[in-house]
């Protein structure tokens, strides 16, 4: 057989291969937008207006059709930004298909999306959630319990982040709740430095420190609930984008579960990246007044 012979047969193939993995995809996302107006009819929430970005299908109630380009731009940069710390392809998402994102501006349409989709209970004060196992692939956002914190398109970017945050920890990886509820926050004091609520976080972080709220008050829990999220988004920015990075990869490894072991803590998991607790409190002291 003439070496152009074979050639034009290797090319063929691998243009089979790329034809059947074109189809492949293509069905992929099919099912995903059908699941994902399932859920939506499930929730009863009227017509929905939908968007697809790069990496999201994005669904909302019809009203807020002229809003979803600007707020699914938004979602991508905060993609961006956790895929590009977490080690992430830019360009290739590390799921198939792309991630559906519901955006419930009514605190009923949450509450039934809560029940009839995730099959649960409602956590109080619970305003959004995400799910990265098999074939529950999403971001939900309702109503904001307070018009004082991120609205609610932001919070459902946030739950994009930590979607992204929980794959790289490993999907069945118990995360701790400050680890779960700060990065999507740390996501966007980098996204938008300056946004009213990133301001008053930073204002509350600061003043906690100045009453000598530790680092091991936040990840153990036992700081007051008022100050749970922006204590939450103090520490997992300052070990993620701040003084940390270089071991946050290791950080994360630290929470894989090992025989016998149901949950790792924050501490056990600080000691297996080489992260002293000393030096982790004497760092978090220095940088929450001027974080960087």
């Amino acid at each position: 057989m003439g070496r152009h012979i074979r050639w034009a047969l290797a090319l063929a193939l691998l243009g089979a291969v790329t034809s059947v993995r074109a189809d492949d995809a293509a069905d992929k996302l099919a099912a995903q937008k059908k699941r994902a107006e399932a859920n939506w009819a499930a929730i009863e929430a009227g017509e929905m207006a939908t968007a697809e970005t790069d990496h999201l299908l994005l669904y909302a109630p019809k009203a807020s059709e002229k809003n979803l380009k600007e707020v699914g731009a938004n979602l991508e940069k905060h993609y961006a930004k956790a895929a590009e710390l977490l080690g992430f392809d830019a360009k290739k998402a590390p799921w198939e298909g792309k991630m559906a994102v519901y955006l419930l501006p009514e605190r009923e349409q949450f509450q039934a999306f809560v029940r009839r989709v995730e099959k649960r209970r409602l956590v109080s004060g619970e305003t959004s959630s995400h799910a990265v196992a098999g074939e529950m692939l999403y971001a939900v956002a309702g109503p904001t319990a307070s018009k004082d914190d991120f609205p609610s398109e932001t919070q459902a970017a946030q739950q994009v982040a930590t979607a992204l945050l929980q794959i790289k920890a490993g999907t069945k990886v118990p995360l701790p709740d400050w680890l779960l509820t700060g990065f999507g926050r740390a996501t966007t004091y980098r996204i938008s430095p300056q946004d009213k609520v990133v301001l008053a976080d930073r204002k509350v972080a600061r003043d906690a420190v100045a009453k000598k709220r530790t680092a091991k008050a936040v990840y153990n829990g036992t700081v007051d609930a008022d100050e749970f999220a922006a204590l939450s988004g103090a520490l997992a920015d300052m070990l993620a984008y701040g003084p940390g990075t270089a071991k946050f990869a290791d950080l994360l490894a630290g929470f894989k579960l090992e025989e016998n072991v149901e949950k790792k803590t924050t501490e056990q998991a600080l000691e297996a990246a080489g992260l002293k607790w000393d030096r982790v409190e004497n760092t978090w002291k220095a940088w929450v007044p001027n974080p960087k």
